[in-house]
């Protein structure tokens, strides 16, 4: 299990991003070890996905509705992912996908897609 930030980023969590990023890397190099044996490799990146922890969070949050609502807007879908959608990809790559390897599968809702302000600099514009 890798997770979408591994391949997109996020703010406060460069520790997080650089492990899961390199399970994606690690997924390539062994689909491309492995594949003399018979043996397909690869990784699941999973965006926003309601789980216990996602819940302990609005919890502790300020505005717990706000969070969970920020939580949702963040996909396409404007929803969360469930435990049960991931486990679905998991098992479709395993039983079916048998022509895939080396590949990092998002399962996010559409989060990565989009054009859109992303300027966090306290100097914008020249200024």
């Amino acid at each position: 299990m890798s997770s979408l930030v591994g391949s997109i980023g996020q703010l406060h969590a460069s520790t997080y991003v650089a492990t899961k990023g390199a399970i994606t890397a690690l997924t390539k190099a062994l689909a491309i070890d492995e594949a003399r044996h018979g043996v397909r490799v690869n990784s699941v990146s999973p965006g926003n996905v309601y789980t216990p922890l996602w819940q302990e969070a609005i919890d502790a949050a300020p505005d717990p509705h706000q969070c969970r609502a920020q939580g949702e807007a963040a996909q396409l879908l404007s929803r969360m992912g469930t435990i049960d959608e991931v486990g679905k990809l998991c098992l479709f790559i395993a039983a079916e996908a048998t022509f895939t390897t080396g590949v990092d599968h998002f399962i996010s809702g559409g989060a990565e897609l989009g054009y859109g302000e992303k300027g966090r600099s306290s100097n914008r514009h020249g200024k």
